[in-house]
């Protein structure tokens, strides 16, 4: 039997996505979230019911919980992170990123939410940035010292001759998860999808597809899957400048359409696939 997780990304970026967690947790098709300790709308998250929580680290996207004199590697001119993957992973390359700063600050977004009165049952990273393999290693540190239990491993397979831009993203992760050891005590799910099909492609069909390939030939037991969905208000506020361009803004509503509409728990039930949190995996 294959475990499924339905995870969101980004609670607590903005109210886009609080409303689309608690829209898709009502119909079963979120089943956990990740936080972001730094977003605009973290004061306004609240545990849900039927959601495992974890971290959603961030040290690539706005202001840092830590006195910028104490990460000065981790920003940029304005005192933000530096908003951009390719800056930053150019940072990483050169050996310019302090990982004593990573550690100081990871950990201090993970007490943040601990502090909350979340129950924290997994770590993840804006845009996978510890997956780097400098960096891995002290997300799975974190998550030993807190007794969190699962670290997201950012394996995505692609079909053969895929040359679009969210297939190269999963070659690169695939090619920094083969570097990155397993640290006892700490554990993953066996793959994840979503990271190659956002906005138009992110569909049931091809999920089922990709995940009855897998469960065929490479023998996996869980899968998570990452979504991205949001229900913009007019009066909404905008993303603050200092988190950079995201992307993933773009598919909120086509993801959350897909989530709600799409008969997602009775495909993976006929299947004989089990929708799980982290909690019970």
């Amino acid at each position: 039997m294959l475990k499924i997780i339905l995870n969101a990304d980004d609670l607590g970026l903005h109210p886009a996505v609080r409303r689309a967690v608690d829209e898709c947790a009502a119909r079963g098709t979120i089943t956990s979230a990740s936080v972001l300790a730094n977003g605009m709308d973290i004061a306004n998250v609240r545990a849900i019911r039927g959601v495992s929580l974890g971290a959603h680290l961030n040290i690539l996207r706005g202001p840092p919980l830590s006195p910028r004199a104490e990460v000065r590697s981790l920003l940029n001119d304005t005192g933000h992170f530096v908003g951009n993957w390719t800056t930053f992973a150019m940072r990483v390359m050169r050996g310019a990123i302090n990982q004593d700063e990573v550690r100081l600050e990871w950990t201090r977004q993970v007490v943040a939410l601990l502090e909350r009165g979340f129950a924290l049952n997994h770590l993840d990273a804006e845009k996978h940035t510890h997956c780097f393999p400098s960096l891995f290693g002290v997300a799975c540190d974190i998550a030993t010292t807190h007794h969190i239990s699962f670290v997201r491993r950012s394996v995505e397979h692609t079909r053969a001759f895929d040359c679009s831009a969210g297939a190269l993203r999963c070659i690169t992760l695939r090619a920094m998860a083969a570097r990155n050891s397993r640290t006892k005590g700490v554990r993953s799910s066996g793959a994840v999808w979503g990271i190659a099909r956002q906005g138009a492609r992110f569909t049931l069909a091809s999920c089922v597809e990709s995940l009855h390939t897998l469960e065929h030939t490479s023998g996996i037991s869980s899968v998570e899957i990452i979504t991205h969905p949001g229900r913009l208000h007019p009066s909404d506020p905008s993303i603050p400048p200092s988190f950079g361009r995201m992307r993933v803004a773009r598919f909120w509503e086509t993801q959350l359409r897909c989530l709600l509409e799409e008969p997602w728990t009775d495909a993976l039930k006929a299947r004989d696939w089990r929708l799980i949190g982290f909690g019970e995996l």
